[in-house]
C-alpha cells in the first residue's frame, strides 16, 4: 500500500459534485470511445467489516447497497453491490453499479494507507484508493469505518501490528478521474471560482 493524503481524494471528489453537469463531457478518454463520467456516494449502515492489512471482509458480503449523491452516468442508478477483497489479489472487484452484470463494475487497483482519527467512543478509519471502471475510466474514492471503544492509537497499532478491526462500515465515496486535458480545463474552473470567491470577500 502507499500513503496518499485525503486532501487529494477530497478535492477530487469536491469538485466533482461542484462543477455544473454541463461540463461532463470533459470526463471522457483521450480515445474515441466514450468513458463513464461522474461519482456518487453510498451509505454503510447496517454493513459491519473485519479490517486488516490484508484486506477488508464486509459482512454481509456480498452485500447490497444504495446510491445516494449521483451524477453523471450514475444519476439513474439506484443500488449496486459490494464485494470483499484481498490486497493480495489487487486489482479485485470492488462495487458492480446496477444489476450484477459486470457493467459499472469498479475494481480496486491501489488501496492506500489508513487514516485514524480518535472520535468520541471510537476511532473514524479511512481508506484513500485508485480504482478502474469496467470500460477502463480511471476512479478515485475513499471508504470510512468507525471503530468502537477503541482509540487512534490503539486502532493504529492493532492495524500495523496485523490484528483485526471490527467496524462499522460509514460508505464510500467514488469519482471517475478526468483525462489529463480535462483537467486543465477543470483547473482553470477552479481558478475562475477561487478568483470568483476573492472578489467577493473583498467586495464585503
Amino acid at each position: 500500500m502507499i500513503n496518499l493524503k485525503s486532501k487529494l481524494v477530497n478535492t477530487t471528489l469536491a469538485a466533482t459534485f461542484a462543477i455544473p453537469l454541463a461540463t461532463a463531457g470533459m470526463f471522457t478518454s483521450a480515445g474515441s470511445a466514450q468513458a463513464y463520467t461522474g461519482g456518487f456516494t453510498f451509505d454503510g449502515s447496517g454493513t459491519t467489516a473485519n479490517i486488516t492489512k490484508t484486506g477488508i471482509t464486509f459482512n454481509p458480503a456480498p452485500g447490497s447497497i444504495t446510491l445516494g449523491n449521483k451524477d453523471g452516468d450514475f444519476l439513474n442508478d439506484t443500488n449496486g453491490t459490494i464485494y470483499s477483497f484481498l490486497n493480495a489479489n489487487l486489482p479485485s472487484k470492488f462495487i458492480d453499479v446496477g444489476a450484477k452484470d459486470g457493467v459499472k463494475l469498479l475494481s480496486i487497483t491501489n488501496l492506500f494507507t489508513p487514516t485514524f482519527k480518535s472520535i468520541l467512543g471510537g476511532t473514524d478509519i479511512s481508506f484513500d484508493f485508485y480504482g478502474l471502471f469496467d470500460d477502463g475510466s480511471k476512479a478515485i474514492g475513499n471508504i470510512d469505518f468507525t471503530a468502537l471503544k477503541i482509540n487512534a492509537t490503539q486502532a493504529e497499532n492493532a492495524y500495523n501490528k496485523n490484528g483485526i478491526l471490527k467496524a462499522s462500515f460509514k460508505g464510500v465515496a467514488v469519482s471517475s478521474v478526468p483525462e489529463p486535458a480535462a483537467l486543465l480545463g477543470l483547473g482553470a474552473v477552479g481558478a475562475v471560482m477561487a478568483m470568483s470567491r476573492r472578489r467577493k470577500s473583498f467586495a464585503q
